[in-house]
């Protein structure tokens, strides 16, 4: 029984020895294995954020090649509105021989909101600086008709309007109008 005692006495201690070893090893493996696991989760995290990123910026390049030529063509179309809704180019377009200042004045602001409603679309490929000055311009210019059409009986020659707009329009300091293309010409000068 003493040998026993004392086989026993060797062994317990080297069990619990090894069982330790291997708990503690086990642990080590454990713990490499899981800083191997988030090495390679960042490693595929970094990987899919750098594609997700080139996808982005594929996309975003795509996206120009398409809305570039609109978003040049919407500054064209308001630049023409704005040349076609200038006084001197409205009035010459609008006026013709035997029209009555009333008529010619209700005429005039037709076609200022007729050419502005058919434009109305170009707002989502401008900046809202620009949309706004265009807004400012057309604006501007029916308050200038109204002012000079209060001032003219219905009756008289369109030619008497036509005359109080034109002198309106020279004597303003600073044109709406040219105002409005500046803002366009910057914006769109931005953007190319």
């Amino acid at each position: 029984m003493d040998t026993l005692l004392h086989i026993l006495e060797l062994t317990i201690p080297s069990i619990v020895v090894f069982l330790c070893a291997f708990i503690l090893i086990k642990k080590q493996f454990a713990e490499m294995n899981q800083r191997q696991i988030d090495s390679n989760n960042n490693l595929l995290k970094a990987f899919l954020d750098n594609e997700t990123q080139k996808n982005a910026e594929a996309r975003k390049i795509e996206n120009a090649k398409i809305t570039m030529p609109l978003r040049i063509q919407a500054y064209e179309r308001l630049v023409l509105l704005l040349e076609r809704i200038k006084p001197e180019s409205l009035l010459l377009r609008v006026q013709s021989p035997n029209m009555t200042a009333g008529l010619l004045h209700q005429e005039l602001l037709i076609t200022i909101r007729a050419e502005f409603e058919h434009n109305l679309s170009q707002q989502i490929y401008v900046s809202q600086a620009a949309w706004d000055s265009v807004k400012a311009a057309k604006d501007s210019l029916i308050r200038l008709i109204n002012e000079e059409a209060v001032n003219i009986a219905t009756g008289a020659p369109a030619t008497a309007l036509s005359e109080a707009i034109i002198k309106a329009t020279v004597s303003q300091q600073t044109s709406p109008i040219a105002n409005a293309l500046s803002v366009l010409k910057k914006d769109a000068e931005n953007f190319m």
